[in-house]
């Protein structure tokens, strides 16, 4: 069974439950009918807002309606393959990063993938360095990325890269004003060996 289908048999569900009828669905979140009764079948995808505004007019959430895909699916599956991006959640917060989850597969798996968004960094951000075994992979999604390797500073841009073993002093940051989001993969994946509440692992 798809996600879709999951997903949209809860909905079903708890709009019954809440002895909701599809119209009043429907005027609830301003989506047609015809569309929610597709949807609430498995025959049609659904947008990330869309859903919001289903969970809301239900007194749910995103990650409720979410969960009943996880119970009913067969464990004898394995290992989540696919994460959606409106299961992203956040890992920790350090500093000025805030650091999401976009996997649901890091146990026993050598590379440790993030999402991270960086606020507009104090001065002190600048000048702390760090070093660890491993190396990195940095890929700018938004905004501009100051990153510091060894002696050399360079600013990356949208669709700029960064890849280098992190043995070396480094350190990145958010020089400007306006928040800036980066993609990162480090190995290896100390989330699993290291900190579980962030601590010394890698930034």
């Amino acid at each position: 069974m798809k996600d879709t289908q999951y997903i949209g048999l809860a909905v079903n569900k708890l709009r019954k439950g809440a002895n909701m009828t599809l119209k009043e669905l429907s005027d609830s979140t301003g989506l047609s009918q015809g569309f929610l009764s597709k949807f609430e079948r498995g025959q049609t995808t659904i947008a990330v807002d869309s859903l919001l505004q289903i969970a809301t007019a239900l007194g749910t959430s995103i990650d409720h309606l979410l969960s009943q895909r996880e119970q009913s699916a067969d464990k004898a599956q394995g290992p989540k393959i696919i994460h959606r991006s409106y299961e992203n959640s956040v890992l920790y917060m350090e500093n000025n990063f805030i650091n999401y989850q976009i996997s649901d597969n890091y146990a026993g798996m050598d590379i440790f993938p993030k999402l991270i968004v960086l606020l507009p960094a104090q001065e002190t951000d600048h000048t702390v360095q760090f070093a660890h075994k491993g190396q990195e992979f940095v890929y700018v999604l938004e905004g501009v990325l100051t990153i510091k390797i060894g002696s050399d500073t360079y600013d990356l841009f949208p669709g700029d890269t960064a890849h280098f073993k992190s043995d070396v002093q480094h350190t990145w940051y958010n020089n400007t004003n306006r928040n800036t989001m980066i993609l990162t993969v480090h190995t290896p994946n100390v989330f699993f060996s290291g900190e579980p509440d962030g601590k010394n692992l890698p930034h």
